[in-house]
């Protein structure tokens, strides 16, 4: 008996990391192996971005309230996008700044949200665990061409 699937198949994959500088190469290097597998080449070069300055963010915020604790990368897709969604145990939501051109930090959630369809955070309650969740969707470029 053969079996055909009429909806793309939902994927997840999770990976703790501890809230060091080698985390985010780390990071980067996983979620480009983790894209190969599930065949999404073409988000390959934009998730790796995201997901560099999600952990980057992550690490930072974990260093700065002086936890102990480490961070979480988790990659998801419908086979239509991936969403990467990075947890720190800090509850304060990342701040969008806008630095002059002589800054070499406090871009990254710039990148972000231009190369994401969608970016949010999403506190989560000490019940469960506490912190947040950094989450950003992108899309698979659209192959159809418009007409004018």
């Amino acid at each position: 008996m053969t079996v055909t699937m009429t909806e793309p198949r939902c994927r997840a994959d999770s990976l703790e990391l501890g809230a060091l500088d080698g985390s985010v190469p780390s990071a980067r290097l996983h979620t480009r192996a983790v894209l190969r597998e599930w065949g999404l080449d073409l988000l390959l070069d934009d998730s790796e971005s995201v997901t560099a300055e999600l952990v980057a963010n992550a690490i930072q915020a974990t260093r700065d309230a002086g936890l102990g604790t480490g961070v979480r990368l988790t990659l998801t897709s419908d086979g239509a996008g991936v969403r990467v969604i990075v947890w720190d145990a800090v509850a304060l939501p990342p701040v969008s700044t806008n630095p002059d051109a002589d800054c070499e930090h406090g871009r990254g959630l710039l990148i972000v949200q231009a190369l994401a369809a969608e970016v949010d955070c999403l506190p989560i309650p000490a019940a469960r665990g506490g912190g947040k969740l950094v989450r950003a969707y992108l899309a698979m470029p659209s192959t159809s061409i418009r007409s004018a």
